[in-house]
């Protein structure tokens, strides 16, 4: 006890001794602006191209810092016919959570949860993902498992009914909050009957059979329509003989997939109000189709939009609608784009009712500016630095690069696009911001979505333009 006293004394007495003699000389530290650092490198760490014995193609990284595995595999799907829509989320859903004949639910759950094993399934319209995460010691005996699911699912009666009970109560609970309303109303309205429209209903949930199920399954999960993602804790030898063993029985056939519709949609600029009472808030959405993830243009789409309203409160929305005048919690702008077919541009605000119209109007006197005067060198600059180091953390995790190949690969983008990006981004001008803001900024073909009571409006929406007046259930 005394040698720890006396250690933690002499330690205490040579920060002293550095204090005195840093006592009465200046140290000048340079300004946090003028701070100079070199250039941003980042590499995707090496990995490598799988393909197995029935055609499933992929990519691997081996990574032995923590004993887990982690594979993912992503089946290529299609949106199903409008009437059933809803029909790829409960397949999924029933595939995880209604197990195969080998492991009914119970069992399942119960095995997976003493293992620390976690499989889920998710997706969208064009696609599901099969994701698994497990002690690596549990490799063998729950890749087995997860290849089952995959390919001898069960559809049992029960979990069909449980999943579109759930889906109704969801629907019948979608108008209950208003950012609800104006999404889903907003994306109908910008793609007009496009499949990136669609909206399930009552009706659709209830059309949905087991036999849809069934053949959702049947159609689309085979080897040669998956695309494969493992990192972990394995060797690339020891995983490919793996995953050989446990999908050799998954038979290989010829899997059509119709292309998405283009989206081509003559636009012009139009008004749309949603009434929602019992309420002081208006919900604004303002926007037009977008680009596609191919665009030559899309990083410096996404540095202007950073700047006007994508970069929270150092973007320009942000700034005169919130924190200049107090108009808005929640506002900014959004450029996303698609992978195959036209995203949207998305200024949206939430304010008081009684100042809507101003908010807007800023909005718009925000898109001018942009326009017409483009940034300045420092909010430029800012916004490439931000964009730049912001991707820094893209690369932390080796599961995340896994799946982003398997992404790239899956909508047909060259595998080192994130590599040209930054590029891209450190090669930018202001001019060539000011020139996508001309280009890609549209206020003629905006579409004005306003979700709240008119009885409170400063003004009416009338004084915009026509109003198109959507009656929700």
């Amino acid at each position: 006890m005394k040698s720890k006293i006396l250690v933690l004394l002499l330690v205490g007495l040579m920060i002293v001794s550095c204090g005195k003699q840093q006592a009465g000389v200046s140290i000048k530290r340079p300004h946090p602006k003028n701070l100079e650092y070199p250039d941003l490198k980042v590499e995707t760490p090496e990995y490598s191209k799988i393909k197995l014995s029935n055609g499933i193609e992929g990519f691997f990284i081996e990574d032995h810092e923590v004993p887990v595995v982690n594979v993912s595999i992503l089946v290529k799907t299609y949106y199903p016919n409008k009437s059933k829509l809803g029909c790829n989320e409960m397949a999924r859903w029933v595939m995880r959570n209604g197990g195969t004949k080998q492991w009914p639910p119970d069992k399942l759950n119960d095995e997976l949860e003493f293992l620390a094993t976690h499989i889920s399934f998710y997706g969208g319209g064009l696609s599901t993902i099969a994701s698994l995460n497990c002690l690596k010691k549990d490799l063998p005996h729950v890749l087995g498992i997860y290849a089952d699911l995959i390919m001898n699912p069960v559809f049992p009666d029960d979990k069909i009914e449980m999943k579109r009970k759930t889906m109704l109560e969801e629907l019948r609970r979608e108008n209950d909050k208003p950012m609800n309303i104006a999404r889903r109303e907003y994306r109908k309205l910008i793609y007009k009957g496009h499949p990136y429209g669609w909206d399930s209903t009552e009706e659709t949930c209830g059309n949905i059979s087991r036999e849809d199920l069934v053949k959702f399954h049947a159609e689309y999960f085979h080897p040669g329509n998956t695309i494969i993602g493992i990192c972990g804790d394995v060797t690339e030898a020891e995983i490919t003989d793996l995953l050989n063993k446990y999908f050799s029985g998954w038979e290989k056939t010829d899997v059509k997939i119709e292309d998405l519709p283009a989206v081509e949609i003559d636009e012009s600029e139009n008004y749309n109000y949603v009434y929602k009472g019992d309420m002081n808030q208006a919900y604004i959405m303002i926007g037009h189709l977008g680009i596609r993830k191919d665009n030559p243009d899309k990083c410096a789409i996404n540095i202007m939009n950073y700047i006007l309203g994508g970069g929270a409160f150092a973007s320009w929305i942000a700034e005169e609608v919130r924190v200049k005048r107090g108009l808005a919690y929640s506002t900014g702008s959004s450029f996303r784009p698609g992978a195959f077919a036209k995203g949207t541009f998305t200024a949206y605000a939430q304010t008081k009712s009684s100042e809507y119209s101003r908010t807007i109007n800023l909005i718009y006197d925000q898109i001018e500016r942009m326009k017409t005067e483009g940034p300045t060198e420092e909010e430029f600059k800012k916004a490439v630095d931000s964009f730049l180091n912001s991707h820094v953390f893209d690369y932390e995790s080796k599961e995340d690069i896994v799946r982003r190949l398997v992404r790239l690969k899956f909508e047909g983008r060259p595998l080192d696009s994130p590599e040209k990006d930054m590029k891209k981004y450190a090669a930018l001008t202001i001019d060539d911001i000011i020139r996508v803001a001309k280009k890609y900024l549209r206020p003629e073909d905006f579409t004005v979505l306003v979700v709240g009571d008119k009885e409170q409006f400063d003004k009416p929406l009338s004084t915009f333009g026509e109003v198109n007046e959507i009656e929700i259930e």
